[in-house]
C-alpha cells in the first residue's frame, strides 16, 4: 500500500531587479532559493511581465516575440529564421514568449502575456530531485540573448512551483 505523499506548492517571484546577473551586458540572470524544493514535479505559469524601453527599435516591433529559458525547460518549439547551408531552419526550444501586441512610441511599454488554462502548466519529467536555482534568459526571434543596454529594463515572472515534501514509500 502507498503511503500518503505530502504535496505543497510555493509562490516564486522572479525579478531581474533583485536578480543576479550572468553577464552585466545581458538578460541572462538567476535567483538562488535558500532552501531547495525536493522533488518538484509541476511549473505553473501565474503571470510574465516585462517592461521594455520603447527606443529599442529591434524588440519594440508589433508582433515581435521575446522567448524565455527557464533552466532549460522546453515547453515551446519555434522555427529558427537563421538557416544552414542547405537553406533549412532548425528549431529553437524555450520555456515560454511575450508577444509585444502593439509596440510603443516613446517612453517604456509594459508586455504582460495573459494565459488560458490549458497552457499554464508544464510537468516536470522526470521530477527535479533538487531545485535551488532558476536561471532566465531572454532572447530574440534570431536566437540570442537580448542585451540589456537600452532595451528591456525589467522582468518580472511569477510561478507557482509544485512539490512532494516526503519520499514515497511502500509498505
Amino acid at each position: 500500500m502507498d503511503s500518503t505523499i505530502d504535496c505543497d506548492h510555493k509562490i516564486i517571484v522572479i525579478d531581474s531587479s533583485v536578480s543576479n546577473f550572468v553577464n552585466n551586458g545581458l538578460c541572462e540572470f538567476y535567483i538562488d532559493l535558500d532552501e531547495p524544493l525536493r522533488n518538484v514535479y509541476k511549473i505553473k505559469i501565474i503571470a510574465i511581465l516585462v517592461n521594455i524601453n520603447n527606443t529599442a527599435t529591434t524588440y519594440n516591433k508589433d508582433l515581435e516575440s521575446i522567448y524565455i529559458d527557464l533552466n532549460n525547460y522546453n515547453r515551446l518549439i519555434t522555427k529558427s529564421i537563421i538557416k544552414d547551408s542547405n537553406g533549412k531552419s532548425g528549431n529553437n526550444y524555450y520555456f515560454d514568449s511575450l508577444i509585444i501586441e502593439t509596440a510603443g512610441a516613446t517612453g517604456n511599454s509594459t508586455i504582460k502575456n495573459d494565459y488560458n488554462n490549458a497552457d499554464i502548466e508544464y510537468f516536470i519529467n522526470p521530477i527535479e530531485p533538487q531545485l535551488s536555482r532558476f536561471r532566465i534568459r531572454l532572447f530574440d526571434k534570431a536566437n540570442n540573448i537580448i542585451p540589456i543596454t537600452n532595451t528591456i529594463n525589467r522582468f518580472v515572472m511569477k510561478l507557482g512551483i509544485y512539490y512532494n515534501n516526503r519520499k514515497t514509500t511502500r509498505l
